[in-house]
């Protein structure tokens, strides 16, 4: 009885812990695309803000919990290239976009997630 007792709670505490390892891993995760997210939400609010003022070399943003920090390289923007790096919940994503911005129409020639 004792050691069917023993094995029972090894199982159930096995258990326990790959569970509990699952669900931080889905929270990473998670948490990891809602930055992502944030991040290319960043990169389309400025480019819209260059298209009402293609002088705009960037800023600070914040989306929900997020913050982002927006760089414009190549102002007054015809063909520019915008870097976001967006910071929240202990993860960072960038975003590199290269867009020209000709009045209120935007061009992006590249869009991508980099390291």
């Amino acid at each position: 009885l004792v050691i069917i007792l023993a094995v029972s709670l090894i199982v159930v505490s096995t258990t326990a812990l790959i569970g509990i390892g699952n669900l931080s891993i889905g929270f990473a995760t998670q948490t990891s695309s809602n930055v992502v997210l944030s991040a290319e939400s960043c990169a389309e609010e400025a480019l819209i803000r260059l298209t009402r003022n293609n002088s705009w070399a960037g800023g600070a943003l914040t989306v929900g919990d997020t913050q982002c920090t927006v760089t414009v390289t190549g102002v007054p923007c015809g063909a520019c290239t915008v870097d976001v790096r967006a910071v929240g919940d202990d993860f960072t994503r960038r975003i590199r976009t290269n867009a020209t911005v000709s009045g209120s129409n935007v061009d992006i020639t590249r869009w991508e997630e980099i390291e």
